[in-house]
């Protein structure tokens, strides 16, 4: 029987919204399937077809509360294209820095990197998959610890307790474990340039993605930024859930020509349904000075998430970049008054929704003119 591996892709969704809509699962026929839901602490599966399951795998904080979209694939292991969609890493307290290449590289490159489980750890690894698609995400994390420790080059060890570790909001771990992970994957790379028998590690790219959206969830935007190029330019291809995690990272590094770029291409292949980040999209068409591209997006955006705190204030700086003061201020008020009043706060603006500095200075004009702010 072809052992199966299960590969996350642990992709950040890019609308913060501050109220209780949450979004819809969403499905394509040429697209992963991918959740969208406000972040809390906990897993819910649901298959999508033979060989691909959807997880909601969620992260979030009482004060920044962020979309994820977390797909899960599993492929025969002894088969695997490069098309999967991502291996995810663990990290714990005990895990110290990232081997470094000895001296003696040669005999480091001969230790073979596991890309196959076998025999004790093979078992250990069904059962921890078992337990995470129970949503038992701590039973599970034990027993991938414990693979690590009983074979420390097997990828996948890493990777799927790195999921955990996302999975319970632990993003400074996750990281490091991401990056064991890929520094693994490199090695085989290289064994494999020199050995061509040897079976290869295809999951460069996915592991990158993984890390990048962690390191981008986790306020490393730069770091964030190289890693994503690095996975889109290693897919070869365009992919909807590399371009988003990809362009919010530009958008957070300033550049907005290149993130626009790259939401428009995500959107294009993910048209037949509205989702969140197209609303960073429209802010960052505005920030561009493209009000009437920007105006497109926020009505379907508006029409799909009417009630969210986030859409009525973006929406509100978009209608007040075309004159409309008045509808401006009238939909800024349809915000309750608790998720309003966040609105006010510098703070708020740069490091939970992080807007763009055009889209600050139209919410900060309307919140003088509400009287929210002094």
């Amino acid at each position: 029987m072809a052992m199966l591996a299960t590969l996350k892709i642990i992709a950040i969704c890019l609308l913060c919204i501050v109220g209780d809509v949450e979004c819809k699962q969403h499905h394509a026929s040429t697209h992963p399937g991918f959740l969208l839901n406000h972040a809390r602490v906990g897993g819910a599966k649901t298959k999508s077809t033979p060989n691909r399951e959807i997880i909601q795998i969620t992260n979030s904080n009482d004060s920044n509360q962020l979309d994820e979209h977390v797909y899960s694939e599993s492929q025969a292991i002894n088969n695997r294209r490069s098309f999967l969609k991502s291996v995810s890493s663990f990290g714990l307290a005990s895990i110290g820095s990232i081997p470094l290449r000895s001296v003696a590289e040669d005999s480091v490159e001969e230790m073979q990197v596991e890309v196959i489980p076998t025999g004790d750890v093979k078992k250990l690894f069904n059962e921890g998959r078992a337990f995470e698609a129970q949503g038992n995400i701590l039973a599970a994390q034990r027993l991938y610890t414990k693979i690590t420790k009983v074979s420390p080059r097997f990828v996948y060890g890493w990777s799927s307790l790195g999921n955990t570790m996302t999975a319970l909001g632990e993003l400074s771990a996750a990281d490091e474990a991401y990056t064991k992970a890929i520094s693994l994957c490199e090695d085989n790379l290289r064994i494999v340039e020199k050995s061509p028998g040897t079976r290869r590690c295809e999951d460069l790219y996915l592991l990158l993605l993984n890390r990048g959206s962690v390191r981008l969830n986790n306020g490393n935007v730069k770091e964030a930024l190289v890693d994503l190029q690095r996975s889109n330019t290693l897919r070869a291809r365009p992919d909807a859930i590399i371009l988003q995690n990809l362009a919010r990272a530009q958008e957070l590094n300033a550049q907005y020509s290149p993130s626009d770029k790259s939401y428009s291409t995500a959107i294009s292949m993910t048209a037949n349904e509205v989702n969140p980040f197209w609303l960073r999209s429209a802010m960052v068409k505005y920030q561009l000075g493209d009000l009437s591209g920007a105006m497109d997006l926020m009505r379907r955006v508006e029409n799909r998430f009417p009630e969210a705190p986030e859409v009525r204030a973006a929406y509100a700086v978009l209608l007040l970049g075309k004159g409309e003061e008045d509808s401006a201020r009238k939909k800024f008020l349809e915000i309750p008054d608790r998720q309003r009043l966040k609105y006010a706060d510098d703070n708020f603006l740069n490091s939970v929704v992080a807007w763009p500095p055009v889209m600050q200075e139209g919410i900060g004009f309307l919140t003088r003119a509400v009287g929210d702010r002094q």
